[in-house]
């Protein structure tokens, strides 16, 4: 792979350098995660296409609305301060759609009825974290739905990409957000940890 390993603190700085320029959270994440192309997929910009055309045909959605996150968008984890390692690293990817969010969440509560059925998730935790992300997030990760048939089904999916691009990550996660200011504000951690 043509991927030139930098430091993840030279990383850093190259990002912190950028979003001294634009002010607010919300400007800040739409220009690291809107702007740039992927730093996993450097060099490799017909994968980053590929895999952003083959997500927003799954889900029906535009393709502007597929983007990346964490260490395979900026070459590393802000929040846990780690560098992405090629065949390790995961590939974060958002859906911004709010159809797409209703479908979800209309999965979520039914097959849960409405969060009284907690042995529908895998783990107790799974649960918490979804309410969590839903509450204060507007965001439901595909990895925490309750079991059922298009968990099954969405797993499989995450999976069959990973196969794909198992020469660059460790595994696909794919996060489901109600708009683009829910996806910025869920940035807004990572940004904040790099600002300092």
């Amino acid at each position: 792979m043509s991927l030139a390993v930098e430091s993840k603190d030279v990383l850093r700085d190259q990002v912190r350098q950028s979003l001294k320029r634009v002010p607010g959270t919300l400007d800040r994440a739409r220009l690291l995660y809107f702007d740039r192309p992927s730093y996993a997929l450097s060099g490799k910009h017909e994968n980053e296409f590929d895999i952003k055309r083959a997500v927003a045909a799954r889900y029906g959605i535009p393709f502007r609305s597929v983007v990346f996150a964490g260490s395979s968008q900026l070459g590393f984890s802000a929040v846990k301060d780690t560098s992405f390692e090629i065949g390790r690293s995961d590939l974060d990817v958002a859906c911004i759609d709010a159809k797409l969010y209703m479908e979800f969440w209309q999965i979520v509560v039914s097959s849960t009825r409405s969060f009284q059925d907690e042995y529908k998730f895998s783990k107790p935790e799974h649960m918490v974290k979804m309410k969590d992300h839903i509450l204060r997030r507007g965001m439901i990760l595909l990895d925490f739905l309750p079991r059922c048939a298009r968990r099954t089904a969405e797993m499989a999916f995450q999976d069959e990409l990973r196969a794909q691009y198992r020469h660059i990550f460790g595994r696909v996660s794919i996060a489901v957000y109600m708009n683009e200011s829910s996806f910025c504000w869920k940035q807004s951690q990572s940004i904040n940890a790099v600002m300092g």
